[in-house]
Order: structure tokens, then sequence, then C-alpha cells
């Protein structure tokens, strides 16, 4: 991937249409990673299908994407999604087979090297300067307003969660300790190129927490970089999450703690629960 010239790096808001681009990580046959959810092949083809389809008949600013596979499972069903292209968005479809590497190493490992090896393969990620990973399956329905509400130039566009894991506890969420939403996160190439790609290869004890070490990584260039840590509003996440048991962001405990997160980001702005 080419690094971009730094006399383009100007001080202004992000153009949406021409300068982002939205890409999809999917791993359509799991092939034996523990507890990703659900397990099977052909329902996550059909989540997958779901979500191209939902980010290419809405949200009409976002005009790029790239949808990247990584267990060489045919995308005939998946580009299924585009026949109908009301804004006219131009989407790509990248298919690798990259999803054999070691178990232990983790669904996070899986997915940066998903995006280092699907963005070494694509075009349209040349005609942008900034691109969003988010997870492939779930539907983020603010995004553009989140993208939108941003304005200033930025390396890194993400959502740290440092402050309020205590309470999380308390939810009954596992992960305890600071770390980054890594759901959705937004990156200059040149900040991904040098500070991202290769975390990765990173490893603790033979497994790569993607969420701390993105944490670590980010926030250490934090006065080096232009780095925003927080959004402006409460990403509002919907499906069926690939992790927790598949958890619903639609069921009533998750909205609940939609409504409490929004709240406390518009009146409690320096707490990050």
């Amino acid at each position: 991937m080419k690094t971009l010239n730094p006399r383009l790096k100007i001080n202004h808001p992000l153009n949406i249409e021409q300068d982002f681009a939205l890409i999809l990580t999917a791993s359509i046959d799991i092939k034996g990673m523990p507890k990703a959810y659900p397990t099977v092949a052909e329902q996550r083809q059909e989540d997958y299908y779901n979500s191209v389809k939902y980010y290419v008949n809405n949200q009409p600013r976002i005009q790029k994407i790239i949808f990247i596979e990584n267990s060489g499972w045919p995308l005939d069903r998946v580009q299924e999604a585009i026949k109908d292209n009301p804004h006219n968005k131009k989407v790509e479809f990248i298919s690798l087979n990259c999803n054999d590497f070691p178990r232990q190493l983790g669904k996070g490992y899986g997915e940066c090297l998903l995006i280092e090896k699907g963005l070494e393969q694509s075009n349209l990620i040349q005609t942008v300067t900034h691109f969003a990973k988010i997870t492939g399956r779930i539907y983020l329905k603010n995004m553009t307003q989140i993208l939108e509400r941003t304005e200033e130039y930025y390396d890194c566009l993400c959502d740290y969660k440092d402050q309020g894991w205590r309470i999380r506890k308390l939810w009954g969420e596992k992960y305890v300790g600071p770390h980054c939403d890594t759901r959705f996160l937004v990156f200059s190439r040149d900040f991904y190129q040098n500070y991202i790609k290769p975390l990765h290869q990173q490893h603790q004890k033979g497994c790569f927490y993607i969420e701390t070490q993105f944490y670590d990584q980010i926030k250490s260039l934090e006065g080096e970089q232009k780095i925003i840590n927080r959004f402006a509003i409460e990403p509002d996440f919907q499906g069926i999450a690939g992790h927790f048991g598949g958890k619903n962001y639609s069921s009533r405990k998750e909205r609940t703690k939609f409504m409490i997160r929004a709240w406390t980001r518009k009146l409690i702005p320096t707490l990050h629960l």
C-alpha cells in the first residue's frame, strides 16, 4: 500500500464521499476458531449478505466499501447484495485464504491479518486517505453521524474504554481493564501502515489481545499523532455479536446499556464507559 504524500495531510474535516472507505471484515468458515459465533458457515454467509446489503442501501455519504473475507469461501451469495445499489456505491470484494493460523492467537490476530493481506490486494483503498474497519456482521446505525460530528483532521478516530471497566464488570462482562473498542475504528492510511499494521506480530504469550494492544499503541502516540479517542456520540450497534455466545445488541439489556452510555457521554463526556 502506497504511502500518502505528506503535503496532502491538511488540517480539514474528512471528505466522507471521496476520501473514506469502509472495510467490512468477514470470516465465513471459522475453521474451528474457539468462542466464535455462530459456527455454521451458511448462517454466517447470510449474515454478511445482510450486512453488505444494509451498507449499500443506507448511509449514502459512505460511498466506498471493501468487503474482505479470509477463509476462501465463495463470495457469490454475498455479492448478490449489491444487485440493487441505489446510491451507486463502489464496492470491492476480496477473497483470501489465510484463516489457517494457530487458533490460540485468537480472532483479533485473524482480523488484523485479514486487513493487512486484503489491503495489499485492494484497488479502492488507493483512492482514499482514511478507512474504517468494522466487524462485518454488525451494523453501526449512526456511523455517518459519528464521522460528521468529527470536524477536524485526524490520524486515528477511536473510542477508548479505559475508565468504566469496573461498571462493565458489574454488568456481567468478563473483560476488565482499559482497552479500545475495536468494533469500529478509523485510521489514516499512513497511521495504519506505520503503527497498526505491525501490531499483530507482537504476541503476548502466544495470543494477540487486539483491544488492549490497539489501546496501548494508540495511547502511546497521543501528542505525536492527531488522535481523537472519543466519539462525539454513542455508537449505536445492531445485530448479533460474534462473541459472548451471540450477544444481541437489540436486546433489552443491551439497549439499556446503550441509553446509559449515551446519556453519560452527554452529561459526563470525560467518563469513558
